[in-house]
């Protein structure tokens, strides 16, 4: 099934039937990225792939470290310090992708592009996966406890496979938090999940992926 209209994005404009979607190729060496009035932040780790981390806030900007006045506007040049900005961006619930072409796909499949849609239903191109689906949010506190609150959920579109979990309209309240303990509290009124460590995260997200991804979701990962 596509995307039920009421929910459906209105404000995104969909190319009519037949027509390819707008192109999400980009250079790959991108880190801010603007797409439809959102922003996005791009990392390119060692091991190939894609990892993405989109809707990116002020906050997420200040756990990162990054200038929001000033974006970077492309990745480091030192494959080291890119592999260490990849592995904070995935404790923000940032998504691994295979390649950015696979990323662009899936995005396209969110956006209920027809070509893209029509290559699942005739299975030219393989499902997406639950963590190419998944809609993370994750909140580190500042107390001497330490570990975090995560919550997660499935995105409203085609091939929905939680459909009991999607992403709520309330979860939009994460992106008010001025701090990261006021974004703990209101991830806990959504019904977040409270881990002491990465070790023991077992969540389908990709934050402790760092430790052992050594292979796509659907592919091996690309190396850009």
């Amino acid at each position: 099934m596509r995307t039920p209209k009421h929910l459906q994005n209105p404000n995104y404009k969909r190319q009519r039937i037949g027509q390819p979607a707008p192109s999400r190729v980009r250079p790959p060496n991108d880190r801010t990225v603007f797409v439809d009035n959102t922003v996005s932040l791009w990392a390119w780790p060692s091991r190939g792939g894609l990892i993405v981390l989109e809707n990116a806030t002020a906050l997420d900007f200040s756990f990162l470290q990054l200038d929001p006045v000033n974006p970077p506007m492309t990745r480091d040049q030192d494959q080291e310090v890119e592999d260490k900005f990849c592995q904070k961006l995935l404790l923000l619930g940032a998504r691994w992708f295979d390649s950015r072409d696979r990323y662009g796909f899936v995005a396209n499949v969110f956006d209920d592009e027809d070509p893209e849609l029509q290559a699942l239903e005739g299975e030219s191109e393989p499902a997406l996966t639950l963590a190419e689906r998944r809609w993370v949010s994750v909140g580190w506190p500042s107390g001497d406890e330490g570990g975090f609150w995560v919550v997660e959920y499935d995105r409203p579109g085609y091939g929905m496979l939680q459909p009991k979990n999607l992403v709520p309209s309330e979860a939009a309240q994460v992106f008010l938090a001025r701090t990261m303990d006021e974004k703990c509290k209101i991830l806990q009124s959504l019904g977040a999940k409270y881990y002491q460590s990465l070790e023991k995260y077992d969540g389908a997200a990709c934050l402790n992926a760092w430790n052992d991804k050594e292979s796509g979701e659907v592919g091996p990962l690309v190396k850009h």
